[in-house]
């Protein structure tokens, strides 16, 4: 189906989150967030805290060969870290955002699209990406729902 929303600017305020930053493959990369995101859910279970968001992945640098990313999600309070699970926070600002339905590999179009609607805006972007999945497991990749966020500068702020 693709893109189910507009193309929208927001602010968004400053987010805790629990997380886990690591490198893996394109061919491993669903495997490795995966594993990270069972890992920070027993973490939390063995806490009694919950999520206060759905997971989500920062996208710092990707390449066929080499993923860089951060798995996590948000959280009300700091918590200890254990082993490669860290408290941080992901700062306020203005990012482009939109909501895609279907596959995880469909979500390269919407990158594109996103990519023309800066242009045409006179935005750009540091070469982060945020996706938060809001289901995953028991649906259908049809049924797949990602907002995709990009944090954005005026073109000449850089």
């Amino acid at each position: 189906m693709g893109r189910i929303s507009d193309i929208t600017l927001t602010n968004q305020p400053e987010q805790r989150i629990i997380s886990i930053k690591t490198e893996t493959t394109l061919k491993n990369m669903q495997t490795k967030i995966e594993e990270c995101r069972e890992k920070i859910l027993t973490y939390l279970n063995l806490l009694e805290e919950l999520p206060a968001g759905p997971c989500f992945t920062i996208y710092y640098s990707f390449t066929k060969q080499n993923v860089e990313i951060e798995v996590g999600y948000p959280i009300v309070k700091m918590l200890p870290e254990q082993d490669d699970i860290r408290m941080s926070i992901i700062p306020a600002g203005k990012r482009v955002s939109c909501l895609n339905i279907g596959p995880y590999n469909e979500i390269p179009k919407l990158y594109q699209e996103m990519d023309k609607w800066l242009e045409f805006h006179d935005f750009e972007t540091n070469g982060i990406s945020y996706e938060t999945y809001y289901n995953g497991e028991g649906f259908t990749p049809q049924e797949y729902l990602t907002k995709i966020e990009l944090p954005i500068q005026e073109a000449d702020e850089s």
